[in-house]
């Protein structure tokens, strides 16, 4: 007997669209974005070749539903890890240990994400993104020295997302072992490293008792 696509136990009558974004999640995860095909996503879900086209116009629309479900992800994993924060500081620190948090449960999501081509074509995802920016800007903001431009700001932000991406490829790469296995790890290492970068911005790291708590 053949085994059950994946699909048939998360989807449900009326439901198709979220679970075709599940799905879609699922196949990256396995096969890359240049490996995935609404075909197989329609087959996974138990639904005709056709079905996913009256909820998506295209294969790239599909993708830019998932992208955007990977930001909201994105963002309540930073939201759950700096609730009980106090310093701008170590909010700005805990972005890092999200992204590597968020690449190891979603590995293939975080490159949709960030696909320039989906970007360039589905402003929803760089409204998504401007939303997260927005998010740190005051963290930022209290920051920087004083007296310093809000570009200063910005490009502490830049800063960081290229030192979370940075230890992200790492991590998938391998480059600490197994990322299942290692993920905490290298999550606190991303943290410290970018507590480090906060730091050389302005204004030191938060009060003792804040300060050294890898999040």
């Amino acid at each position: 007997m053949a085994p059950t696509p994946k699909g048939r136990a998360t989807y449900h009558h009326g439901d198709l669209a979220a679970a075709l974004v599940q799905t879609t999640l699922e196949i990256i995860d396995e096969v890359g974005v240049r490996g995935f095909s609404v075909a197989e996503a329609a087959r996974r879900t138990c639904v005709s070749p056709g079905a996913p086209y009256r909820h998506f116009a295209d294969r790239d629309a599909l993708l830019a539903a998932a992208a955007l479900e990977v930001s909201r992800r994105l963002r309540a994993i930073y939201l759950g890890s700096v609730a009980d924060v106090g310093s701008a500081q170590e909010r700005l620190a805990a972005v890092a240990g999200t992204f590597v948090r968020a690449a190891a449960r979603y590995r293939g999501g975080l490159d949709i994400l960030f696909a320039p081509g989906l970007r360039a074509t589905h402003p929803e995802l760089r409204d998504s993104s401007r939303e997260f920016v927005d998010l740190l800007l005051p963290s930022a903001f209290e920051v920087v020295a004083p007296g310093e431009a809000a570009a200063t700001a910005v490009a502490l932000l830049d800063a960081l997302h290229a030192l979370a991406r940075g230890y992200v490829a790492q991590l998938l790469e391998g480059k600490f072992g197994d990322p299942d296995d290692v993920v905490e790890e290298v999550a606190i290492r991303a943290t410290r490293a970018a507590r480090a970068l906060v730091a050389g911005y302005g204004v030191p790291s938060g009060p003792v008792g804040e300060e050294g708590r890898d999040r």
